[in-house]
């Protein structure tokens, strides 16, 4: 399959490939906050999530995607969570920061510890363009000027329903219809739809948690099933995802200490990017600068490290311990 720079330059500086307009991790099921600003805080911990991701390994103009972000709640007894989350997310010529701040009211339901969360997150979209294009048509619109950039705004919010057994949610991200322009080019913002939802089968010596994500923007969807086991005399977890038309992912990781923990992930690409392409790059004079004849995604790898704080329970309580988390 042909892959030559204009192509991908255009449809990256223009958004066509919409999947992409919020970053993607396959190590979902530690990161609900960040997509659902219902989750923040609901846990009662306070948590850091920190996420690096090469996608497409090998592949030129592969996204490079990094992600920071804090959740937890408003005092002991609180029923607020607050929250932020720092995105990076590179592809190809288009440089994209997401900042955004959040916040939650926890509703108690039932007396399993189950908790509806329903929350709001305002932010910041910062988008740059930089490199050289070659265009057939140097008078298309459609094309990116080097060296442009341009901000929006960011409005989200979601709902989202945990108890030690089980949890689910649905979020909207991007609500405020705008274009972000890059000189005569202006790429609209696209609103995106998250359903989440995940499960915890307890065990002596193995849990089972099944999850599952649902990305929308409305034009494309992209569905994430995983499987994920953790062994509680080891403290090793094991776990293998499916993106439907995307790729096969296995993960691992590893409990360190009581609050802390560390995973990888290897997604296997499915679709045409795992097949030999042409790519060309091109000088400052719009010249052929180099061809690679073997441009394709051997795959894409993830690190995640996380972090929780649990504040001490107030005189009289027991200390709550979040399983979905620790063990």
């Amino acid at each position: 399959m042909k892959r030559a720079l204009l192509g991908i330059a255009i449809l990256l500086s223009v958004l066509k490939v919409s999947a992409q307009q919020d970053a993607q991790f396959s190590q979902n099921m530690f990161i609900s906050a960040p997509i659902n600003p219902g989750a923040v805080g609901i846990r009662g911990m306070h948590c850091f999530d920190l996420v690096a991701r090469e996608q497409w390994l090998g592949f030129e103009g592969r996204p490079e995607t990094g992600l920071l972000s804090y959740n937890g709640p408003i005092g002991q007894m609180s029923n607020f969570g607050i929250g932020g989350v720092l995105v990076y997310d590179k592809i190809g010529f288009e440089n994209n920061i997401f900042f955004k701040v959040s916040g939650a009211h926890h509703i108690d339901i039932g007396s399993d510890g189950g908790k509806l969360g329903i929350g709001v997150d305002f932010g910041i979209i910062q988008k740059g363009f930089s490199g050289i294009v070659k265009a057939v048509d140097p008078t298309d619109p459609t094309v990116a000027i080097n060296g442009t950039n341009d901000m929006g705004f960011d409005l989200g919010v979601g709902a989202f329903y945990y108890s030690p057994k089980l949890y689910f949610g649905v979020s909207g991200q991007k609500l405020l219809p705008q274009k972000m322009k890059f000189g005569s080019a202006e790429p609209r913002v696209r609103p995106h739809a998250y359903i989440t939802a995940g499960y915890n089968v307890e065990g002596e010596m193995v849990s089972l948690r099944p999850n599952m994500l649902v990305k929308t923007d409305f034009t494309s969807t992209q569905v994430d099933v995983n499987l994920t086991a953790f062994f509680s005399e080891t403290k090793f977890w094991l776990g293998a995802s499916y993106r439907v038309q995307d790729a096969i992912v296995a993960n691992v990781g590893y409990k360190i200490g009581p609050n802390t923990k560390v995973g990888i992930a290897y997604d296997y690409t499915t679709q045409g990017l795992k097949k030999k392409g042409t790519f060309n790059s091109w000088d400052e004079q719009g010249n052929v600068a180099n061809t690679d004849n073997n441009n394709r995604s051997v795959g894409s790898v993830e690190l995640y490290f996380g972090h929780c704080i649990i504040p001490p329970p107030p005189r009289g309580f027991d200390t709550y311990v979040d399983p979905l988390f620790l063990q």
